[in-house]
């Protein structure tokens, strides 16, 4: 038998896809098996293996693998670039996941940028970074694409400082084509300089309102990986079917503390499978990682690699905390029942709940920081749980907001924990607290 591979209807943002295809079906790589409604925020799924349909329901469709051929059925071009971008199925892979073809659509005002989000703010994610060396021709075709479709007169690609190799790189590429309108504009070493909306601020020192789109200081943004993957289907016809993926921690392959390896894989492959391609699990763990340390989540039985994942992470038993234990929210950092999921880790049910004061709710029930990255402050919350008896604090704040916590938290004898540590202290990294643009 064939390694099963799993197609979640329902990928990112938006109206999921209606299958195409039933049990028992062949199916070829780059097939669509489940199509979008032309009327609905949507777009299709296609079979990124050579396989058989074993399984159709409501929320996902299940193929066992064939032949293991890199070959994929071409995309049928649309009217325009924004069109082929939709047949592709491309979504943010920035973590939104957003329907690329949206943003294609939209028409910019006379001297508009495109934006790339090369932050790469996750810590120990280093996917992007690949990307960059490895296909630069794809990430700067994919952002000259995106100027063509929505209009823009400039491209700007956002890096963190500290990845001055990727710089030079870039830079380089674009003296050797002749490429003007297109530059690297180095970022902050801190999170989260990736958000959209501080990209947007720390690009064209425009900063929005929480929950406003980017359109509304003249700009588009897009993620490395989501530009190459625009630049395939448009230049190649490749519709959106396999994930660059950075798989770390304590994995039976890896033989020293803060290993990691990068992964192409196709996109649907079972978790399952990935751990046993890396030898399976160093035991004991605490948790199994999808995504980041910041906005990832625990692994689920029978999880697949969504077009979004961007990282697997094994990680080491969570510390013990001191008991009661109070939570502050930031807004650009985990969400609440993350939080609370922590916590239990850590061996706390926690006694309450405060959420940053620059932090804006959403209609979704989801936060927007009103200027991510710059805090306004925390010892009002430490304060509070000083007073309610906590003898620890769990935070999963942005670097600026980290840093506030530390000076007022020690200061009231309450210990700190970050949601990220876990998965920091099993790369053998620093965990967040005070300050220091070097650590991310």
């Amino acid at each position: 038998m064939g390694k099963e591979f799993k197609f979640f209807l329902k990928q990112g943002v938006g109206a999921p896809p209606e299958p195409v295809v039933e049990k028992g079906d062949s199916v070829k790589r780059g097939q669509v098996i489940a199509d979008y409604d032309p009327e609905k925020l949507s777009v299709p799924l296609h079979s990124s293996v050579n396989g058989k349909v074993k399984e159709v329901h409501e929320d996902y469709i299940l193929v066992e693998q064939g032949d293991k051929s890199d070959d994929f059925i071409k995309l049928e071009p649309g009217k325009d670039d924004a069109e082929t971008v939709r047949k592709a199925g491309i979504l943010g892979m920035g973590g939104a996941g957003f329907p690329a073809y949206v943003k294609m659509g939209t028409k910019l005002e006379e001297g508009g940028y495109i934006l790339c989000n090369a932050a790469e703010c996750e810590p120990i994610l280093e996917h992007n970074m690949l990307q960059i060396m490895e296909e630069t021709e794809a990430l700067i075709g994919g952002i000259q694409i995106a100027m063509k479709s929505t209009g823009a007169a400039k491209g700007i690609i956002g890096i963190k400082l500290k990845h001055k190799e990727e710089i030079k790189h870039i830079n380089k590429f674009l003296k050797e084509k002749g490429i003007k309108d297109i530059r690297c504009l180095p970022l902050r070493n801190v999170y989260p300089v990736g958000e959209e909306r501080a990209l947007v601020r720390d690009t064209v020192n425009v900063l929005l309102e929480p929950g406003a789109l980017p359109a509304a200081a003249n700009c588009v943004v897009f993620n490395v990986e989501t530009l190459c993957a625009i630049y395939e289907a448009v230049e190649h016809h490749k519709p959106m079917i396999d994930k660059y993926v950075t798989v770390a921690g304590k994995f039976k392959k890896f033989k020293k503390k803060g290993e990691k390896e990068i992964i192409h894989i196709p996109y649907g492959m079972m978790i399952e499978d990935i751990i046993e391609d890396f030898g399976g699990i160093d035991e004991p763990i605490g948790e199994i990682l999808i995504g980041g340390p910041y906005t990832g989540r625990r692994m689920l039985e029978n999880s697949a690699v969504y077009k979004l994942y961007g990282g697997i992470t094994a990680v080491e038993p969570f510390a013990e905390a001191k008991g009661p234990l109070g939570i502050i929210q930031c807004a650009c950092g985990p969400a609440k029942e993350r939080l609370y999921e922590i916590a239990q880790s850590l061996g706390q049910e926690p006694i309450g709940y405060r959420v940053c004061k620059n932090a804006v709710e959403q209609n979704n029930g989801t936060y927007k920081c009103k200027d991510p990255g710059n805090c306004p402050g925390q010892a009002e919350h430490v304060l509070h749980f000083k007073k309610e008896g906590a003898n620890s604090v769990l935070i999963g704040h942005c670097t600026d907001c980290s840093n506030t916590v530390m000076g007022s938290a020690p200061k009231a004898g309450l210990e700190v924990h970050h949601a990220t540590d876990a998965a920091l202290r099993t790369m053998g990294m620093p965990v967040i607290r005070k300050y220091d643009e070097s650590q991310l």
